[in-house]
């Protein structure tokens, strides 16, 4: 798996599409849909939209625009189907199967941390969710890159981590 992070109009999806030209471009609650048990509630969804095969490379994005859907899908019916717990197992579940899985799955990530931390506590939650989600997937990428100003930065990916635990 590999990550490109970085904020609103970085140059994100250009610096992926120079890298993978031949990568399908899918957004991250279809993707989610796609996997069993990772949806709330039914997925009737779920296949939905053009075959992946498993040796595909596939970019996936639209990851804050998926966590405001699921915790405006709480409000709407009033559950914790979207609690922030439930929400991260589904993420790591889904990232640990894509990062062993025989295609390259490629995140681009919202960087949302940067700025005034907003007064409105579902905004600042959605902040720190989508900060933990980043970080789960950095934590399981074998490459991750930063993007600022379309500039690429390396960032440390599994790999370098792994090697830091043996120190």
């Amino acid at each position: 798996m590999h990550v490109f992070i970085g904020g609103t109009a970085s140059g994100k999806r250009q610096r992926v599409a120079e890298r993978y030209p031949e990568a399908r471009w899918r957004d991250a609650d279809e993707m989610m849909r796609r996997v069993p048990g990772a949806g709330v509630g039914p997925s009737p969804g779920a296949g939905a939209g053009p075959a992946i095969d498993d040796g595909d490379t596939v970019v996936i994005s639209g990851w804050l625009a998926w966590l405001e859907a699921e915790l405006e899908n709480e409000r709407e019916n009033e559950s914790a189907s979207a609690d922030d717990d439930r929400l991260g197992r589904r993420w790591r579940e889904v990232f640990a199967g894509w990062a062993s899985s025989p295609g390259r799955r490629v995140l681009v990530l919202e960087e949302v941390g940067r700025g005034i931390v907003p007064v409105d506590p579902a905004q600042r939650r959605l902040r720190d969710l989508m900060g933990w989600l980043s970080q789960d997937a950095v934590r399981l990428a074998s490459q991750a890159h930063y993007v600022r100003h379309g500039l690429t930065m390396r960032l440390d990916g599994k790999e370098a981590a792994a090697a830091g635990r043996a120190d």
